[in-house]
C-alpha cells in the first residue's frame, strides 16, 4: 500500500503528472509491480474501488463542542456594603 500512496501523492504533487494519458501511466507502473486491478482503478480514477482493493474509508469526521461557560457571579457593590457598614457601625 506504500507504494500506491507513494504513487498518489506523486501524481497529486506535479501538475504534468496529472494529465498523463494511460500508455504513459502505465509505463510509471511497470516498475512498481502493482496490484493491476489497483491499476485501473487509478487509471479509471475509480476512488470507491480504489479504497475498496486498499481496505480503506475514506471518511472524515470532526466534532465541535462549545467551551462551558464559566459561572457568572454577580459582582458585589462595594459602596453599598461600606455604607451599611458606616450605618450599623454609628448604632
Amino acid at each position: 500500500m506504500n507504494k500506491v500512496i507513494s504513487l498518489l501523492e506523486t501524481l497529486g504533487q506535479n501538475a504534468a503528472l496529472h494529465s498523463l494519458d494511460t500508455a504513459a501511466l502505465q509505463k510509471v507502473f511497470n516498475p512498481l509491480d502493482m496490484d493491476v486491478q489497483v491499476q485501473q482503478a487509478i487509471l479509471s480514477r475509480d476512488h470507491v474501488q480504489l479504497e475498496a482493493l486498499l481496505q480503506v474509508r475514506n471518511k472524515v469526521i470532526c466534532a465541535i463542542c462549545p467551551a462551558e461557560e464559566p459561572p457568572q457571579d454577580v459582582p458585589e457593590n462595594d459602596d453599598e456594603t461600606e455604607e451599611k457598614s458606616s450605618v450599623a457601625a454609628n448604632f
